[in-house]
């Protein structure tokens, strides 16, 4: 059985491979979100899975705010996802944890899903295909080029069964945080290495 850290580990270590094919995308295609943007977080039903925010709940802990963030979260009144920030830009928001963001938060705009007929086809926003059709364009003409959302997802799923149960993004920060807790409860942390 994996420690927390073995699957904080694995999660980085998905997110730096996705993080490198997205660079790697926006290079080539020239794609990109406009600055300060985050219209894609104000959307109040994302779903994500516990498994994706280990990573931010043992940051919390170790900067010894996980039970605050906890309370916090659990007193939050908007369904908006919490480490989000509206109204920090003029012209939308801004993700207050961004190493640590979601799946979602990595892949959307700049991912692909399989269609019905098999081929690749690009996941993003009305933003993003009214501003930047060529980018699009050029990124649709290399398909090769296009991460796949399934892929990774299952990539996350082997990190932990469990805790790959699609969630509101909030509830699942929640969940994320009581099994670092727990696992903690009574265990000692050691000093993460710098």
């Amino acid at each position: 059985m994996k420690t927390i850290v073995q699957k904080v580990n694995a999660v980085k270590r998905v997110y730096a491979q996705l993080d490198k094919r997205i660079d790697a995308l926006q290079k080539e295609s020239g794609l990109h979100c406009p600055s300060g943007c985050g219209q894609c977080c104000k959307k109040p039903d994302i779903e994500c899975t516990p498994v994706e925010f280990l990573p931010m709940a043992l940051d919390w802990l170790d900067e010894g705010v996980l039970w605050e963030k906890y309370d916090e979260i659990k007193n939050q009144e908007s369904s908006l996802c919490f480490v989000y920030r509206p109204n920090v830009t003029s012209f939308g928001g801004l993700c207050n944890n961004y190493p640590n963001r979601g799946l979602i938060c990595r892949l959307f705009g700049y991912s692909a899903r399989i269609n019905k007929e098999g081929q690749k086809e690009m996941v993003t926003c009305k933003i993003l295909k009214e501003e930047q059709s060529t980018a699009l364009e050029w990124i649709s003409s290399h398909p090769k080029s296009m991460p796949v959302m399934t892929n990774y997802s299952t990539k996350m799923a082997s990190i932990d069964l469990q805790l790959n149960t699609y969630m509101p993004i909030n509830q699942a920060i929640i969940q994320a945080i009581e099994t670092v807790g727990a696992y903690y409860a009574y265990r000692t942390r050691r000093k993460p290495k710098k």
